[in-house]
């Protein structure tokens, strides 16, 4: 699915497009470092990582299919967008991102540790960082009783 050139610049369709590429990267490593796990099985860095592939594709293709569903509730006035599903979208980001770039860096790691290990610590950072901003921004909408 190809947006079109007004919905390109839009931070959903840029963030699903991200997650289209987290996608892909996933499903590739998945197929092409699937084999080396049955020629060495005792590989745990590469079970753990392919393990948070796994783990990542379900969240990253919900959260796909939600960002399309909330760009099109956006273009029509009538419609109101459920806090339930906004909510779940920003829960799939945030496990699909997780997941998917914490995958990434183990797989770094098995090719340099010092790489890695720096992108793991960054990645982790990143992902405080952003939850802490999602938590304050949830709790500042939410009325006082």
């Amino acid at each position: 699915m190809v947006p079109e050139s007004s919905e390109v610049s839009s931070p959903s369709t840029t963030s699903a497009l991200i997650h289209t590429g987290l996608l892909s990267v996933g499903l590739s490593n998945l197929f092409w470092k699937g084999s080396e796990i049955s020629a060495n099985p005792d590989e745990k860095v590469l079970i753990l990582a392919m393990g948070l592939f796994c783990l990542a594709i379900p969240f990253q293709g919900l959260y796909i299919l939600l960002s399309r569903m909330i760009r099109e509730y956006d273009s029509s006035a009538k419609l109101v967008m459920p806090d339930s599903i906004l909510r779940l979208a920003s829960v799939c980001e945030m496990v699909s991102y997780g997941c998917g770039i914490t995958g990434f860096c183990l797989m770094l790691m098995r090719t340099s540790t010092i790489l890695g290990g720096i992108l793991l610590s960054s990645a982790l950072l990143v992902i405080l960082l952003a939850r802490t901003a999602m938590m304050k921004a949830y709790e500042a909408n939410q009325p006082a009783y």
